[in-house]
């Protein structure tokens, strides 16, 4: 209705609202003259209709795929909102926000990379894991970090070969197992594996790292099957199945749903750090919404985010609202 760069006198003008006592208009034709707190109210409703300042600038991983961006800033834009991206990597995110060039970001740090620090609020509000698949039709349900290791590590003690070895019974069985992995170009899932299963993070040569995970599906539901290494579990119906992961042969195996990533249980994980100005979190609120809201799971998974179980999302949302 209004443009966004209209004042509020302009606005009063379109309202036809005088500003000054001075109005030469005939006295049986005059307006009451507009108290102050009238005025605050228009400039309020200038604020409401769109009157906003630059975009809110939004930084951090790259891993940020299109599709959640976009979903952002449709969503944002209801609030009428502009969000401008730049991902070009959580370090210089963070040294973006710390300078102040930024005003909100998606950051996934290394254990030994720099820390938010007191000058911002940060909190956990999704996860990067790795998923270990294979076909649906294979005889086992879960499988060790041994295991996995015997697999796809080069330097370990006990190699796996056959399905056999791993208890597999039935026609796949003597079949050789085929060790796949989405590419180290692709996501993160394939260094979180190497670096928390395997001794060291020296893959065999016939690991297959492979561009896409529609290329690994393929290849999984095949006659040579295989195990697989993926950032995301495969969609229903699939014809293939996310394996329970156990450290050893006498723990508890869990898969990776969202309440087992943030209690720990499923120890593949990187955290995704939401992170802002401290003090700013009423003024970006709408954004952490938008960002927090159970319409943008999809939009979050398609980024490889495995995003909070339901209460812990709750929380999170009202703590930083306060921040």
């Amino acid at each position: 209705m209004f443009g966004r760069k209209r004042t509020v006198s302009g606005l009063c003008r379109a309202l036809r609202l005088p500003l000054t006592r001075g109005d030469p208009t005939p006295k049986s034709m005059r307006l009451i003259p507009l108290p102050r707190v009238f005025l605050a109210a228009v400039a309020l409703a200038a604020t409401t209709l769109g009157l906003h300042a630059d975009p809110l600038r939004f930084t951090g991983s790259d891993l940020v795929g299109e599709s959640l961006r976009t979903h952002l800033a449709d969503a944002v834009a209801e609030r009428d909102l502009q969000l401008q991206f730049s991902q070009r990597g959580s370090r210089l995110g963070l040294t973006a926000l710390r300078e102040g060039r930024a005003d909100i970001g998606l950051l996934v740090l290394a254990p030994d990379d720099p820390k938010p620090g007191d000058t911002l609020s940060s909190a956990v509000m999704g996860y990067l894991t790795c998923i270990v698949a294979a076909p649906q039709s294979v005889s086992i349900n879960q499988i060790t970090f041994p295991q996995l290791a015997g697999v796809f590590g080069a330097s370990e003690q006990q190699a796996y070969r056959r399905w056999s070895e791993l208890g597999v019974l039935g026609d796949w069985a003597p079949r050789s197992i085929s060790a796949l992995a989405i590419s180290r170009r692709q996501s993160l899932a394939l260094d979180l594996f190497r670096h928390q299963v395997l001794k060291t993070p020296e893959l065999k040569p016939n690991v297959a790292q492979l561009e896409s995970v529609a290329d690994i599906y393929a290849r999984l539901r095949g006659e040579e099957g295989g195990i697989a290494i993926l950032p995301e579990p495969p969609p229903a119906g699939s014809g293939l199945k996310v394996l329970l992961l156990a450290k050893g042969a006498q723990d508890v195996a869990y898969g990776p749903t969202p309440e087992n990533l943030h209690t720990g249980d499923y120890p593949l994980r990187i955290p995704v750090l939401l992170v802002f100005p401290r003090g700013e979190g009423g003024r970006l609120r709408d954004v952490i919404r938008a960002l927090l809201a159970e319409d943008t799971i999809p939009a979050l998974q398609s980024s490889g985010i495995i995003p909070l179980p339901v209460q812990a999302r709750n929380q999170l949302l009202f703590d930083l609202e306060n921040r």
